[in-house]
């Protein structure tokens, strides 16, 4: 068997006492693959022309241009596997960084990136590739170097396919999906397994971390940090008990309470909420063990099969105060944040019909606000959907997760153009007054998932980072928008001679925190 890197196996990898194939065919899997990547289904969107849209929408469209350079789109051929969602075949590091427009002063430090990338270019579903990491350093206004890293985890480092690793967990996971820093450490997350190690410095990879021998499930992509406490609150899902079970690190990083909380089947359970005292879970019926319609995919849409529910616990609390209500089948990948009302906890997120489509493609999202009502004997539950908008990975200001927020960011996403689905452009939403403003780029650049770095102490005040893909070069750059204006499109753009692949979920790194 070929080997990569380093070739070793880190001390913290799980011993493995059962052969994964034949767990996998006890439970009538074959041989699928459990690496499930982040951002599921995901849904639907400076310029020179300025128009208003209805329902208070403003956009913004740069003029098309023509892209006689790029590859023509193949629908035989996975989504995955070609234009902006290919994986690219080198690691490179680059120095000399032309920048257009201007780079706001006050950024200081490292903006990185996780998402999928396959070695050999081919994979069952984008969920599935090896995990790589694109990283832009930037000191004082000035980009000074942009790095792409694979996570060296066992898969990797061996050479080994993830069907033929063993049972999944431990140091089992292609860490592909997002990122984390959390006590002066820098994460990378996957949906299965323990979490990597990273060194800010130059994106090399330390080895998996355990929390020092404290965590024994997984650890899903979406902790939470709570501002106020430091304290980072997450959990794992599984297709053994505990099917799931939460957790919470101090802010020193040391695993301080984990608690198992009792559901009917197992259930992919991609991301959760927290308010300023309450823990926020909903699941739906994508189950363990159900055929769908991603190959190689051992969790399958059957809302016959398990319920739909969101259930509500205290911060910090046990399992055991876990309530729940149910609902009609849908599911939900991503929250964008929740905060108490009274006795309600309110919630927005981006609902779907259904996980995936008939052929394992990515379904439209819709931005939906839901009010859980606690202050009853039962939970109550009301739904309401707030735009018509194809959108998901959504971002807030993190020094107010937990609490009410008044702006919030999107992906919009299009599949109606010549290239199939794609990420499109930004949408800002006011929380408050529903007022939308979008920054389309137009069909030849398309941007991915944003992040927000503060550069005001008001909420909202401060900076958008995300890579952008342009098809007349096949190159990408690190665009920088104005949070409150992104319909004016990027103050900057950070340009590269490599293309940076659609991926998933993003993380600025302060200067104070290197």
């Amino acid at each position: 068997m070929g080997t990569r890197g380093h070739g070793s196996i880190h001390p913290v990898a799980r011993e493995v006492a059962i052969e994964r194939r034949a767990v996998l065919r006890a439970m009538g899997l074959g041989a699928a693959g459990l690496a499930l990547g982040g951002v599921g289904a995901l849904a639907g969107c400076g310029g020179d022309d300025d128009r208003r849209d209805g329902r208070g929408t403003t956009t913004t469209t740069r003029p098309a241009r023509p892209a006689a350079s790029v590859a023509a789109y193949d629908p035989d051929t996975p989504y995955w596997e070609q234009g902006a969602f290919a994986p690219v075949p080198d690691e490179s590091t680059v120095t000399d960084l032309r920048v257009t427009g201007t780079i706001p002063s006050e950024l200081s430090g490292l903006y990185v990136r996780n998402g999928s990338n396959s070695t050999t270019g081919r994979s069952p579903h984008w969920f599935m590739g090896d995990g790589m990491v694109h990283g832009m350093r930037i000191e004082d206004g000035r980009a000074t170097w942009y790095r792409n890293r694979y996570v060296h985890t066992t898969l990797y480092d061996q050479g080994i396919e993830f069907a033929d690793a063993g049972v999944p967990g431990g140091d089992i996971s292609q860490s592909n999906v997002a990122i984390v820093q959390h006590a002066g450490r820098l994460l990378t997350l996957g949906e299965v397994g323990f979490p990597y190690e990273l060194l800010t410095a130059d994106l090399t990879t330390v080895g998996p971390y355990d929390f020092g021998g404290r965590l024994d499930t997984w650890m899903t992509a979406h902790p939470k940090i709570d501002p106020a406490t430091g304290r980072m609150h997450f959990f794992g899902y599984g297709f053994m008990d505990p099917l799931l079970t939460y957790h919470v690190a101090d802010a020193d990083g040391r695993l301080v309470h984990s608690t198992p909380i009792d559901i009917p089947v197992a259930t992919m359970i991609h991301d959760f909420a927290v308010t300023d005292r309450d823990v926020i879970f909903w699941i739906g019926p994508v189950l363990f063990g159900v055929e769908g319609s991603v190959p190689g995919f051992p969790y399958g849409w059957d809302p016959e099969g398990g319920p739909t529910r969101v259930g509500v616990m205290p911060l910090d609390g046990d399992g055991s105060q876990m309530r729940w209500v149910d609902m009609d089948p849908s599911f939900v990948f991503h929250g964008t944040n929740a905060h108490r009302e009274g006795d309600d906890v309110v919630l927005h997120l981006n609902q779907l019909d259904s996980a995936f489509g008939p052929d394992g493609d990515l379904v439209p999202s819709r931005l939906h606000e839901w009010r859980i009502g606690t202050g009853g004997d039962a939970l109550t539950l009301r739904r309401e959907q707030l735009n018509d908008v194809d959108m998901d990975l959504p971002m807030i200001d993190r020094r107010h997760t937990g609490t009410e927020v008044r702006h919030a960011w999107y992906v919009t996403t299009d599949d109606t153009g010549d290239y199939g689905f794609e990420f499109a452009g930004t949408l800002h939403r006011d929380m408050r007054t529903g007022r939308e403003q979008v920054w389309d780029p137009g069909p030849h650049e398309r941007a991915g998932e944003v992040f927000f770095v503060a550069g005001g102490r008001g909420e909202g005040e401060g900076w958008l980072l995300t890579f952008a893909y342009d098809r007349t070069t096949d190159t990408s750059a690190l665009a920088i928008l104005d949070a409150q204006d992104v319909a004016a499109g990027p103050v900057a753009r950070v340009h590269l001679p490599v293309r940076v692949p659609f991926g998933f979920h993003g993380l600025w790194v302060p200067e104070s925190d290197l």
